[in-house]
């Protein structure tokens, strides 16, 4: 039970990465609040945790919209009475990753809004009740390629490099708030749709291509959501109180930049 007690709200809960965190995070005791794009039915998975009798709530938040990343923190402090942790996962639709010299740049844009703006507006919106507080742990998940260039990722790891950077200017910013920033950058993600998707693409596709490439040369085995879940469980709980700043990358042992 090392979040019991903590109020958590996890964005991008409502499938793969994100609801295995959210998931990890109520069976360690916290009330945990999934957020995803909103829909006409709550997300499955808050039905799921509450008939196994853990405590969630749905707090449904567009992270491209500021406003309604506000709304949604102010739904869970007015539920639980405060905000302890944050968790960003998962991204806005961003369109069909390929090489730079294939991209429209209204796709490049819309991915360095995915990887980098919308986890910043997350971010903003839940800074007044971790500052009321002087207490507050958010942990960024994002791509490797900002620490790997990564074949048909380059703007993605571009936007994901430029979050690197602000996990340690932010953090170092937002330490005397008494709020310790960090960020798990990860590879390729078995047992999840995205996954799934672009192992089915034609051979040739760049992504697919670069994918088969990786999971040939992890030298232990592709990383899955629960790997991602129990470092995001280290940084969310007290065991990770003297770490801020950090980026501890996620890979089977892939790199080592």
């Amino acid at each position: 039970m090392k979040l019991e007690g903590k109020v958590a709200l996890v964005v991008g809960a409502s499938e793969a990465i994100g609801r295995v965190i959210a998931t990890t995070f109520a069976e360690e005791g916290a009330r945990t609040a999934i957020c995803s794009r909103p829909r006409p039915e709550e997300p499955e998975v808050v039905a799921q945790l509450r008939q196994r009798g853990l405590e969630t709530m749905w707090a449904p938040g567009d992270m491209t919209d500021p406003a309604s990343m506000k709304a949604a923190v102010e739904r869970v402090v007015e539920s639980y009475g405060k905000l302890d942790i944050l968790v960003v996962s998962g991204s806005p639709d961003a369109g069909q990753s390929d090489l730079f010299e294939a991209m429209a740049p209204s796709i490049y844009q819309l991915k360095i809004d995915a990887q980098l703006l919308s986890r910043l507006n997350c971010l903003h919106a839940a800074l007044a009740p971790m500052i009321a507080q002087r207490y507050g742990k958010v942990v960024f998940i994002t791509t490797d390629a900002g620490r790997t260039p990564t074949p048909g990722l380059s703007v993605s790891g571009a936007a994901a490099a430029g979050l690197m950077y602000f996990t340690r200017s932010g953090g170092k910013e937002l330490a005397r708030r008494g709020i310790r920033v960090n960020c798990l950058p990860i590879t390729v993600t078995a047992e999840t749709p995205q996954y799934d998707d672009i192992m089915k693409a034609p051979l040739d596709n760049p992504l697919t291509k670069a994918y088969r490439k990786i999971e040939s040369k992890t030298p232990f085995r592709l990383t899955v959501p629960a790997d991602i879940a129990k470092a995001a469980l280290f940084l969310a709980s007290p065991d990770s109180d003297q770490i801020s700043g950090a980026v501890i990358s996620i890979n089977g042992g892939l790199t080592f930049p």
